[in-house]
């Protein structure tokens, strides 16, 4: 049977449960808890980003230049309530647009609108002198910063030098060793500097202690430089060392001393019995080459089959030297193989080889005897003791017992490379004895670099004479000569040497000149044409081609271009002309003036000396 509740059982029950539930001492209305919304800042609301950006490529170089940069804000988040946007900026006051032009073109920045300001910033001297500006901005809006840009932009000081500097050889082997560094002065700034007397100090020069560089009343221009030489001789210190590291300061012109420029040369070492491969310098010719490396010369040639001709040597061209060490000392290739040395008013051929340690009759035989105060004449080192004679020497002959020489050439002007020249010696018994029988020999180091026989084995009696003939080949490097002289000694075993002869050539004068006019000289605008004329005259005493004359004129073309026709010859006062156009840019109408600088040359002619037009601005 089924038992129902009484609505006074229920009651009870429930009675119950409300009493248990109330034992604690807190009530059911205090336990709840009621979750409040938080309150957010702005900086929690709006968030912005600020990028800067200004044109680096323009050269920033004078007083009130407009330097303009752009500011572009971008609103990242924009969670504010009836705020009205204040786009303000720290560090620069900027135009901006009405921030109800972007967008969706209402007063409210909303997440993803930019807004651009541009601000126009006037150079001051303290830019140019401090050598660049620094931008430093931050923008606000909503009372909220944005990250704070920082901006370098570099400028062109009025009064500004630059340094490079390098070294000859860029290697040693041992102490006792010349490195020649070079010096270039480089005005980097936006005005002339000078005149004055710029200077470099280097710590590898006389303790670091400034020496001049250029004329005493040197003036550079903007971009135009100047150059000097320091020497240095390795020492034993040095040849324990891996390197040799330097710097050196420029100072002048009332610019500020230049950032420092170093350089490092590296000891090399030298193996005894190579082959090596060695790079032809200027003025150098393979016999040196050869004792330079201390090896043989007549090897040396062998090696070299390549070469038409051994004596035509030309800068920048590889040559082989095998077996170096085994004919005496290296010196190559940390030292060089000749030297430069300006005559002065003093100087002879036997001072000069003892001031360098050379022979003063091959130092008198490589320059053709031609002594120029002023001028350079090439050293060949290494050479002390080869005892050539000097041509005019007075060697002494025995009354009773001599040789005489006598050298004639087949003629005496040479006018290309590639001409042979044919010597012909005579030698004559001047004593009043018979000499021989002997084999007679003639040396001469322009021929030879060792003695060759001089007709057959003979007796020759007072009076009676020998001859033979030996060819020269005329070099590119002659070329570039006045003159060449050769200088020959007769001789014998057991006969005293004849008294040196020889016979000098001379270069028929081959050489041009050239003229530059402008039309117009003047300018005032950017894009604006000039017309350079250029007249390439025949100046020396031979016809010049066919050959096709070229320009060199960077400020028109990079690259030489031709002028006048592909195969014109021109007899001496005769000329050639041609024309080119330049067009002038932004950077042109901040200097003053331009000028170009040309040169012509020709195959048979030397390259001109440069000539240039002024291009003023009005």
């Amino acid at each position: 049977m089924k038992k129902f509740l009484t609505p006074l059982t229920l009651m009870l029950i429930v009675g119950m449960v409300l009493t248990a539930c109330n034992l604690g001492t807190s009530t059911a209305a205090t336990d709840i808890q009621t979750l409040a919304t938080p309150t957010l800042t702005l900086s929690q609301m709006v968030s912005i980003e600020l990028v800067t950006q200004v044109d680096t490529a323009i050269p920033y170089n004078a007083v009130g230049q407009i330097m303009q940069f752009k500011y572009t804000v971008k609103m990242l988040r924009n969670d504010s309530v009836g705020i009205p946007a204040n786009l303000i900026f720290a560090g620069a006051v900027p135009v901006c647009p009405a921030i109800t032009t972007v967008g969706n073109l209402n007063d409210r920045l909303d997440p993803g609108e930019v807004i651009d300001c541009t601000f126009d910033y006037p150079l001051t001297q303290a830019d140019l002198d401090r050598g660049s500006v620094s931008n430093v901005v931050t923008a606000t809006a909503y009372t909220v910063n944005s990250n704070t840009v920082t901006t370098n932009v570099a400028t062109v000081p009025s009064k500004m030098i630059t340094l490079t500097k390098t070294a000859n050889p860029a290697t040693y082997s041992s102490a006792g060793q010349e490195i020649t560094y070079t010096y270039t002065i480089k005005n980097s700034g936006s005005t002339p500097l000078g005149p004055g007397q710029f200077t470099v100090a280097d710590t590898a020069i006389n303790n670091n202690t400034a020496f001049n560089c250029g004329n005493v009343d040197a003036t550079i221009a903007p971009g135009a430089t100047i150059t000097c030489t320091g020497k240095y001789l390795t020492t034993a210190t040095d040849a324990t060392a891996a390197s040799i590291a330097s710097n050196a300061v420029a100072s002048g012109g009332g610019a500020n001393p230049s950032q420092p420029a170093a350089v490092t040369v590296t000891k090399t070492a030298v193996s005894t019995g190579a082959t090596v491969q060695h790079t032809v310098a200027d003025g150098e010719w393979l016999w040196q080459i050869a004792r330079c490396y201390g090896a043989d010369p007549e090897a040396t040639i062998a090696a070299n089959k390549q070469l038409a001709n051994p004596a035509q040597l030309k800068a920048g061209i590889v040559v082989t030297v095998p077996n170096i060490g085994s004919n005496g000392a290296v010196h190559a290739p940390a030292n060089p193989c000749i030297k430069k040395h300006v005559v002065q008013s003093t100087d002879t051929w036997t001072s000069i080889a003892q001031l360098y340690g050379a022979d003063p009759g091959l130092t008198q035989m490589a320059n053709s005897n031609i002594l120029t105060v002023g001028k350079e004449v090439r050293v060949p080192l290494y050479t002390q003791g080869l005892n050539i004679p000097l041509l005019g020497s007075a060697t002494a002959v025995p009354a009773t017992s001599g040789l005489l020489l006598t050298v004639t050439a087949s003629k005496t002007t040479y006018s290309q490379a590639g001409e042979t020249i044919t010597y012909t010696y005579l030698i004559k018994n001047n004593g009043t004895t018979n000499l021989g029988p002997a084999q007679f020999t003639i040396t001469d180091a322009l021929i030879s670099p060792t003695a060759f026989n001089c007709g057959n084995s003979t007796t020759l009696s007072p009076g009676a004479t020998t001859t033979c003939n030996a060819n020269y080949v005329i070099t590119q490097n002659d070329m570039g000569k006045d003159s060449i002289l050769n200088s020959a000694i007769a001789g014998a075993v057991g006969i005293p040497n004849s008294p040196a002869a020889g016979q000098k050539l001379t270069r028929a004068a081959a050489s041009i000149l050239l003229t530059v006019a402008a039309n117009p000289t003047t300018y005032n605008a950017a894009g604006q044409v000039i017309t350079f004329n250029y007249t390439i005259t025949n100046t020396g005493t031979l016809n010049i081609g066919p050959t096709q004359f070229v320009i060199t004129d960077i400020l028109v073309n990079p690259a030489a271009f031709n002028c006048g026709a592909a195969n014109v010859t021109i007899a001496p006062t005769q000329t050639v002309t041609c024309s080119a156009t330049y067009t002038t840019t932004e950077n042109d109408l901040t200097k003053a003036s331009f000028l170009n600088s040309a040169t012509a040359s020709g195959v048979g002619a030397p390259t001109s000396q440069p000539a240039g037009q002024t291009i003023t601005k009005q």
